[in-house]
């Protein structure tokens, strides 16, 4: 994770924009530049254009807006899990993809569930889960995973993976309700049609 100074938390959005990248932060911060330009044009150079009530409550407007923006973004920057030194997220995730393709579910299950539980929107994770749950035949573990990785931001880079694993749930859940009624009734005798 890349360090923050503090005083980004001042400006709107930025804090978004830096951590994670997001157009949402983005977006906020052009909207608050746009507004406080608004306000000081208004103030200072063409008051005459508006009436001193509108320019109050557009300054109102604006510092309730700055100081919301701040808060909301201290309250985000604090609650972002601090890792580990020694273990950072790429790292455990490999440990838990080296686990997986061993065929050590178990291990790589309690990995991926501890990655999740100090980050909820670690998308790699989150979509590593649903597959090994999906190996594991686990399929309403996987498709609970699944609908909520789409819920996140981001989560579109993944589309394609995120469909096939649907697909793929799908035909191991059939193929396993057709094992299940297999074992239950037993093989059919084949009949044969001889005239």
């Amino acid at each position: 994770m890349r360090r923050m100074p503090w005083a980004m938390l001042l400006w709107p959005g930025l804090p978004q924009l830096w951590l994670r990248g997001q157009w949402t932060g983005l977006t906020k911060a052009v909207g608050a530049a746009v507004l406080l330009n608004v306000v000081l044009v208004s103030s200072f150079g063409w008051s005459e254009l508006v009436s001193s009530r509108t320019r109050n409550i557009l300054c109102v407007s604006v510092a309730l807006f700055w100081a919301a923006s701040v808060v909301a973004a201290y309250v985000q920057t604090r609650r972002r899990p601090n890792r580990k030194p020694g273990t950072p997220a790429k790292d455990t995730f490999g440990r838990a993809l080296d686990l997986y393709l061993k065929g050590d579910y178990f291990q790589a299950e309690c990995l991926l569930v501890e990655m999740l539980a100090r980050d909820k929107r670690d998308l790699d994770a989150r979509l590593m889960l649903a597959t090994l749950y999906r190996h594991a035949q686990r399929y309403e573990e996987a498709v609970k995973q699944i609908d909520t990785l789409v819920r996140f931001e981001g989560a579109e880079k993944w589309a394609l993976e995120i469909e096939r694993e649907r697909v793929l749930i799908v035909e191991g859940k059939k193929r396993t309700d057709e094992a299940t009624v297999t074992e239950v009734i037993g093989p059919q005798p084949h009949v044969s049609q001889a005239a």
